[in-house]
């Protein structure tokens, strides 16, 4: 390997190496910004909110419904029901395990052909969390499966050309105000592959009103 060749994968690994994920603990405490406010069949208002972590332009979506939080929460943490409640495109979901309040499961999302893009999977570590009525759903990446790495390396193997999210890391928080709920989404993620992060933050702005519209369509059927 050349010297110039050698110096570039060291800088390209520097970089990945010095490049941070966003935290729940930080998504938390980042200021937002308005960023639009969208009008959803299903969720009414939706107020979108954006803020850059750790370099990264992260986003929120606000909305209130008359669902109460706890049917929201059990809608959300519905993770093989995703196939059938949500309008994203997941194809596979797997509750993969269970251990008090941290669950571990994986999804697959179908990507139309027509955009020119790949599939996309992850496998993800969620976090339930509750304290005076209101309940947080978060969740965040481990590496390769984490405690699941066969069953990462089954998928990977099943399915060689869809892409992992590199970044994903996001939650729902439900808050009971009066007789409503207060929804809280956030979402911090690189979708990986070869779409510009410019592209990304316009299509994920344009589908998180859809994200709450599905959430909310659903908990008034489960109600």
């Amino acid at each position: 390997m050349t010297r110039i060749a050698t110096a570039t994968v060291a800088l390209i690994a520097a970089s990945a190496a010095s490049a941070a994920v966003p935290t729940w603990d930080q998504i938390q405490a980042a200021s937002w910004s308005d960023y639009a406010t969208k009008s959803h069949e299903s969720a009414g208002k939706v107020q979108v909110l954006s803020s850059t972590i750790q370099g990264m332009e992260c986003f929120k979506g606000m909305a209130d419904t008359l669902v109460p939080a706890e049917v929201l929460y059990q809608v959300a943490a519905d993770i093989t029901g995703t196939m059938k409640w949500s309008t994203a495109g997941v194809t596979e979901a797997e509750l993969l395990s269970t251990s008090g309040a941290d669950i571990y499961y994986y999804q697959y999302l179908d990507v139309p052909g027509w955009t020119m893009s790949a599939d996309r999977f992850w496998f993800l570590h969620g976090h339930t969390a509750r304290a005076d009525g209101k309940i947080t759903f978060t969740w965040d990446k481990p590496s390769e499966g984490g405690p699941h790495a066969d069953r990462y390396k089954e998928v990977r193997a099943a399915h060689p050309d869809a892409v992992e999210p590199p970044v994903n890391v996001g939650g729902w928080v439900f808050t009971p105000v009066g007789g409503s709920t207060h929804i809280d989404y956030y979402i911090c993620t690189d979708t990986g592959g070869y779409v510009p992060r410019t592209v990304q933050s316009a299509a994920t702005t344009r589908t998180l009103p859809d994200t709450l519209g599905d959430l909310v369509r659903e908990g008034r059927k489960r109600q």
